[in-house]
This record gives structure tokens, sequence and C-alpha cells, in this order.
């Protein structure tokens, strides 16, 4: 009776330790993978965008048509963050400013105005 449940016994052990390395190899491979592939675009607002990508967005203001105050918002997995808010007078240009980072993933962003 023992000659039978040995064998049965090592081949069990064996499936459970190649599941063990299966389930670790693959949380290995996702863990060092980039968690977020997206970037874009935002709509324009009085000359101003915002574009993302991975974790990061940046504002982007280029012949502003409204004079007031600019921030850039970006949605994170867990929450927003925000730009300070930028003064943008009439006319005025700015390639890069707002810079957000998320601690994840970002979604999308989008500039915000008040005057």
């Amino acid at each position: 009776m023992t000659e039978h449940t040995q064998p049965a016994r090592r081949a069990r052990t064996t499936i459970t330790r190649v599941a063990a390395f299966t389930g670790a190899a693959i949380a290995a491979v996702a863990l060092s993978a980039p968690s977020a592939m997206a970037s874009g675009t935002s709509p324009r607002l009085n000359g101003c965008y915002s574009t993302w990508g991975s974790t990061g967005s940046v504002g982007h203001c280029v012949s502003v048509t409204v004079a007031g105050q600019y921030k850039n918002r970006g949605v994170c997995t867990f929450g927003n963050e925000d730009s300070i808010w930028t003064v943008f007078g009439y006319g005025a240009s700015n390639p890069k400013w707002g810079g957000v980072e998320c601690t994840f993933d970002i979604s999308k962003s989008y500039i915000m105005y008040t005057n």
C-alpha cells in the first residue's frame, strides 16, 4: 500500500512546486512591466492643452486667447494631481508648464481655467 502512495505524494509535491514557481515568474514579469502605457492630448481651452503619458502630464499654451489663471489636472488611479495655478496674459505662450506626476497610472489630463 505504501508503494502506491509515495509516487502520488511526490507527484503532488512536484505539481505544487511548479505551480508556485510559475506564479512567482508571472508576478515578477507583471511587476517589472510599466504599469501604464496610455498617452494622449486633452482638448484645447483658450489656446492651452495638456498631454499625458504613462504616469505624468504637462500643460502647454500657445497664444492664449483669454487672459487668466490656468492649471493642469492629471486624473490618476488614486485621485487627481493638480499643478499650481499659472497666470497667462492674452497672447502668452509657454511650451511646457504645470507638470504633474501620478504614483501609478494616469488615465487623462486636462486644463482648468479661472479669471
